[in-house]
């Protein structure tokens, strides 16, 4: 049913990017972080929902006027590592020139994230000469924006951690809800689980990214059997509906034969409410399938995990 004209929406912005948002409090979610492999234990950022490991140093940006606190105030564990890289004058030089590259702000001062890259990109030799990785993230979801630098240690990780908030390494796919969307990095391929004809969508249009992962991996013909698998075994009702549950148990059937490969697969959803006004209102429920690629995400987390849900998925 059309209900265009009965919905009110907030108009989405160009900035409004939602980026691995809470599961339940704010925290993620036990099961996907041990499934996934996670470091649980570090610097925690974006308000305690992300943490990095240990041979990250991380210096959080103010959204507005961080410029100042930037130039001002260089955290005690970014500063170990600084020294013990012999970076300090890189890293001065680098803060030096975004105190002084107005470009870099906006109203307000508020951070744009091409022109500070512009910057980064200036040094990055520089920091790599000494084994380190200097990389901007972002983060939003309902509870604000978060930025930060994170100065990664390539010989203390010896290539088991890459940032998924890496603002220079999202892939340009996009899943778009009523409100929001969501951007994902390179090495994760997403397939959207769609509310009309889904089956048939499923079946007959392979996002190109999904395909690209699958071909590499040598994954095609288990990929294919997975689908055929889940369209003949998904149907939970007379309306339609996939399963949760079931759908999870197929995928699980697939997961060990994909991981053996180096591809995690991860069911994940977004819910959302639309108000009608004063005629009340409705859910709306976003699904999809997110692909890994280990040797290119070691240590991602996907960004919604369906683990704890159990409603259907409308397809």
């Amino acid at each position: 049913m059309d209900m265009a004209s009965q919905v009110f929406e907030s108009k989405l912005s160009d900035d409004e990017v939602y980026i691995g948002e809470e599961i339940g409090d704010g925290g993620l979610c036990e099961a996907t972080l041990e499934d996934a492999g996670l470091f649980k234990s570090g610097t925690p950022v974006a308000n305690g929902s992300y943490f990095v490991p240990q041979g990250v140093a991380v210096e959080q940006l103010k959204n507005y006027n961080g410029h100042k606190k930037l130039k001002d105030d260089c955290p005690e564990d970014v500063q170990k590592l600084l020294a013990h890289k012999g970076l300090f004058n890189v890293y001065d030089q680098f803060v030096q020139e975004i105190f002084d590259t107005k470009e870099t702000r906006g109203f307000l001062g508020k951070w744009k994230d091409a022109q500070f890259l512009s910057v980064l990109d200036q040094f990055r030799d520089d920091f790599a000469e000494k084994g380190v990785k200097v990389v901007l993230c972002k983060r939003k979801s309902a509870n604000g924006t978060y930025r930060w630098l994170e100065f990664i240690d390539l010989e203390a990780l010896k290539g088991q951690y890459v940032s998924q908030f890496d603002v220079s390494n999202f892939s340009g796919q996009i899943i778009k809800t009523v409100y929001s969307k969501l951007q994902f990095p390179n090495g994760v391929a997403v397939e959207e689980l769609k509310h009309w004809k889904g089956r048939k969508k499923l079946k007959e249009n392979i996002p190109i990214y999904v395909r690209k992962m699958m071909e590499k991996k040598n994954l095609m013909n288990e990929y294919e059997q997975m689908v055929d698998h889940v369209i003949e075994s998904g149907v939970g009702s007379n309306w339609k509906c996939w399963d949760l549950e079931k759908l999870k148990g197929i995928l699980e059937v697939y997961k060990p034969i994909f991981h053996a490969k180096g591809v995690d697969i991860f069911v994940c959803h977004k819910e959302e409410y639309v108000s009608h006004g004063q005629y009340g209102g409705h859910m709306e429920y976003f699904r999809w399938i997110e692909y890994v690629d280990r040797s290119e995400q070691p240590s991602y987390c996907p960004q919604r995990s369906a683990d704890l849900k159990k409603e259907c998925i409308i397809l």
